[in-house]
C-alpha cells in the first residue's frame, strides 16, 4: 500500500511540474503561431455625394499594391421620411453598409447614428499617401427596397461612422478591381453622404 502511495504522489508531482511548464511556455510567447506583421489602417475621406434617386457608384483605387478593405462606416444625413440603404456589391457579394431603419427597441446610440461596435467613430490616421478609394458615379438604377417589419422603423438626421454588415469584411482590392456602391432611395428621400471612414490590411 505504501508503494502504491508513494508512485501516486510522485506521477502528481510529474503533473504539476508539466502544467508549470506549460504555463511557462505560454505566458513567456502568448502567440506562438503568428509569425509575420499586419498593418491595419484606419482611413477617412471626405465625400459629397447627394443622392435624391437610386444610384450606382464605382469603388475602385488608383494604388499599385493590392490590399484588403476590413470595414466601411459611412457618415452623413438622410432628409425625409423614407427609407435610405447603401451596398458594396460584386459578383459575389452584396453587403449592408447603412440602413435607417432600426429596431423600434433600440436606444439612442442606433438612432443618431453612432458607431455600433464601441458607440463612437475610430479614429482616422493621418493620411500622408493620398486617398485610398475612389468613388465615381456610374448610373441611376432601380429602387430595391427590402419590406419593413412590423419591430422596426424608418429614422432620419445625421449619422456617424454607421456600419450594418460592413464593420468587419475582407473585400480584396487594386486598380484592376472594383466594387459597385448601390444607393437605394426611396422617392421624396434624400441621402447625403459626406466621410467614409475605412480600415485597410496591408501585408
Amino acid at each position: 500500500m505504501e508503494e502504491s502511495t508513494k508512485k501516486r504522489i510522485h506521477q502528481l508531482e510529474l503533473i504539476g511540474a508539466f502544467i508549470l511548464l506549460l504555463a511557462a511556455v505560454v505566458s513567456f510567447f502568448p502567440n506562438p503561431g503568428i509569425t509575420g506583421y499586419v498593418s491595419i489602417e484606419t482611413k477617412s475621406q471626405a465625400i459629397d455625394l447627394v443622392i435624391a434617386n437610386s444610384q450606382s457608384y464605382i469603388l475602385t483605387t488608383n494604388k499599385e499594391e493590392s490590399f484588403d478593405l476590413t470595414s466601411i462606416k459611412l457618415s452623413g444625413e438622410v432628409i425625409g421620411k423614407g427609407i435610405a440603404e447603401v451596398y458594396i456589391f460584386n459578383k459575389d457579394q452584396k453587403i449592408l453598409v447603412y440602413s435607417n431603419i432600426v429596431e423600434k427597441e433600440k436606444g439612442l446610440d442606433t438612432i443618431t447614428g453612432m458607431d455600433k461596435i464601441t458607440g463612437r467613430v475610430v479614429g482616422a490616421d493621418s493620411e500622408t499617401e493620398g486617398d485610398y478609394l475612389m468613388i465615381e458615379h456610374l448610373e441611376n438604377i432601380e429602387t430595391e427596397l427590402r419590406e419593413m417589419t412590423k419591430d422596426e422603423k424608418i429614422v432620419g438626421g445625421t449619422f456617424k461612422g454607421q456600419c450594418v454588415d460592413s464593420c468587419f469584411i475582407t473585400m480584396s482590392l487594386n486598380k484592376d478591381i472594383a466594387y459597385q456602391l448601390l444607393f437605394y432611395v426611396e422617392e421624396g428621400t434624400i441621402l447625403k453622404i459626406n466621410e467614409i471612414i475605412y480600415t485597410i490590411k496591408r501585408d
